[in-house]
């Protein structure tokens, strides 16, 4: 009978981390263990030493530093969510507990943004709100000496913190991931005040604190873009851990304000990954909830600390304490108002809001709010004001963010997309004339790169995109035997933004960028068959031709399922004649009769 081979015994730390997690015996071969290879894992192991014997010297720590911890008044202050997110708690990891951070404001501004080229091309992803700055928040002042390049890449997070089973986050994975999403804000849609989340955060008690849903979903919409594989495996347990836990918010009105901000995120992630009808389905049940406890009833922009009276059977949720936690409740529904509008236009769905009901301020900047500005009792706007002839008296100070101008733009493309009849379609012509004049000069401007030549930013390009197919549109619905001249005016300006796009960074790419170069496209090719039918060769050129302009921008984006659809749909549209065209345009107008 053979001699087993003998191994020697594993030292302390020799097992890789998939094998401690599980708490199995690790064979530790390597480069990777039978154990991961039969699961089919990632095997890591420590670089550290294991005995004196072992002559490999130390992989240096990366010099980052840590989060510094808030001065507390009390030893309460450093908390644990553990039992708030009913996780396995794993204390060799966690250590003391919870970091804490100091929400007070930062002496200096921290600009927050985000590299969103891995996010769109490694992990076909896809936006559904339009590309948007907003306002830039102060992180809290204990970051002003953290290295916020490395707090958000590899480095931080030691290879030791790499794990092939469900755990519980540790205090470096959990701040890794929210400042993620602190720091892609214009991606992730749903904007919050940053210091008031951590002070929330750090509450001592629990029922202050951001709900579990609220966590697990901004994991969830965050975790894909983290170096750390470990955390890009969960995806589908944060889904999971979110769905389960936004039922336990809806069961009281306490936590109703994170179940809807969860609620518009998840929806979010299901549209980015193509799952529409998920996506539907999570949108009808946060809308219904947002009307249900009258987030879109908010009075006004210092409707805070009093008594709310419920309205035909609605049950509010518990009134805003303060000027931020309003100002929180504020963003939260325009966000999922935007993200409503936004997929409404792009599946032609009805809208879940009726833009007439709507009470609630539009947002302001976040300033304004912290510093209780006295404009707040004097000047609020709503975006029905926008379709109102003549328009209210506005205030000369500027209290408008960007959101609100992409909110405008959305709305109204929204109503265009409507086909309403001759009588409202010379109504929102007006309310899109006294829009574009009111957009601030730095949203229509072009600049100078580097090597001279003229650009616009994403912000610009947003606006003007939407702008500008809303006036195509418009000037679409009642075109019959060949495309009306503004529309395709207008349709060429579109491409002017494509063009001062196309050497530059393209934004964040969304429903609406692929939705209007398609539109655009389909103009542009009925043109050039009605020309070329014509007999006039060289008056279709160059629609052709711009066409394949349109073509050779979704071709950068054919990672995305909608743009290589959308590159499908064309190729299509070049086999039909002028008429096939006007069919179409016949029976969409039928329909919205």
């Amino acid at each position: 009978m053979p001699v087993a081979p003998k191994h020697r015994p594993l030292a302390r730390g020799d097992a890789c981390q998939s094998c401690k997690t599980r708490k199995i015996r690790c064979p530790a071969e390597k480069p990777s263990c039978a154990n991961c290879l039969k699961k089919n894992r990632e095997c890591i192991y420590n670089s550290t030493p294991t005995s004196a014997s072992d002559g490999s010297p130390p992989v240096p720590i990366s010099n980052v530093p840590p989060i510094p911890p808030i001065a507390t008044h009390s030893s309460s202050s450093s908390l644990d969510l553990a039992p708030q997110l009913d996780m396995n708690s794993t204390p060799d990891r966690r250590g003391s507990g919870m970091s804490s951070f100091d929400t007070s404001q930062s002496s200096s501004s921290i600009p927050i943004t985000y590299d969103t080229s891995t996010w769109n091309q490694e992990f076909n992803m896809i936006g559904v709100l339009p590309s948007m700055m907003g306002p830039v928040q102060s992180l809290p002042s204990s970051f002003d000496n953290v290295d916020i390049t490395k707090l958000l890449g590899q480095s931080v997070l030691d290879r030791s913190l790499g794990k092939a089973e469900e755990t519980e986050l540790s205090d470096v994975e959990r701040d890794h991931l929210l400042l993620l999403y602190f720091t892609g804000q214009r991606i992730f849609g749903v904007d919050m005040h940053i210091s008031t989340f951590y002070s929330r955060l750090q509450s001592p008690d629990p029922a202050s604190r951001p709900h579990p849903c609220l966590l697990n979903a901004m994991y969830l919409m965050t975790c894909r873009g983290s170096p750390l594989e470990s955390l890009r495996r969960q995806e589908y347990t944060f889904l999971r851990k979110v769905k389960d836990q936004l039922d336990q918010a809806l069961s009281t009105t306490d936590h109703v304000l994170d179940a809807v901000r969860a609620g518009t995120m998840i929806a979010v992630w299901y549209f980015g990954l193509d799952k529409h009808l998920k996506g539907l389905a999570m949108m009808g049940l946060t809308v219904r909830t947002a009307v249900a406890c009258g987030l879109d009833r908010i009075r006004s922009s210092v409707d805070y600390g009093c008594d709310v009276i419920p309205e035909g059977g609605r049950k509010r949720d518990s009134p805003a304490l303060s000027q931020l936690e309003l100002a929180d409740r504020i963003y939260a529904f325009w966000t999922l108002f935007l993200v409503d509008r936004c997929t409404s236009i792009s599946f032609e769905l009805p809208g879940g809001f009726d833009l007439q009901r709507i009470r609630t301020p539009l947002p302001r900047q976040w300033a304004e709010y912290e510093t209780h500005d006295s404009h707040l009792t004097t000047c609020d706007q709503k975006l029905r004001d926008l379709l109102a002839n003549p328009s209210p008296n506005i205030c000369e100070v500027e209290h408008l963010p960007e959101i609100v101008y992409t909110l405008s733009a959305v709305e109204l493309m929204y109503q265009v997309s409507l086909r309403p009849g001759r009588a409202e379609q010379d109504e929102l012509a007006r309310a899109l004339a006294k829009f574009n004049q009111s957009i601030p000069p730095k949203l229509k401007q072009t600049e100078r790169s580097a090597d001279g030549r003229h650009t616009i930013t994403s912000d610009t390009a947003t606006i003007q995109f939407i702008t500008l197919c809303t006036e195509m549109l418009l000037c679409s619905i009642d075109a019959v035997d060949q495309p009306d001249p503004r529309a395709l005016d207008a349709a060429r300006k579109v491409l002017g933004v494509l063009h001062l796009l196309r050497d530059a960074n393209i934004g964040d790419i969304n429903l609406f960028a692929i939705l209007i170069c398609c539109r655009v496209a389909q103009l542009l090719v009925w043109e050039s068959k009605r020309l070329e039918e014509n007999g006039d060769l060289f008056g279709a050129a160059p629609y052709a031709k711009d066409v394949q302009f349109i073509t050779s921008f979704l071709q950068q984006l054919a990672h995305i399922n909608l743009a290589a659809e959308s590159l499908k749909g064309i190729e299509m549209w070049w086999g039909l004649r002028s008429k096939d065209f006007r069919r179409e345009s016949e029976s969409v107008s039928a329909g919205a009769e």
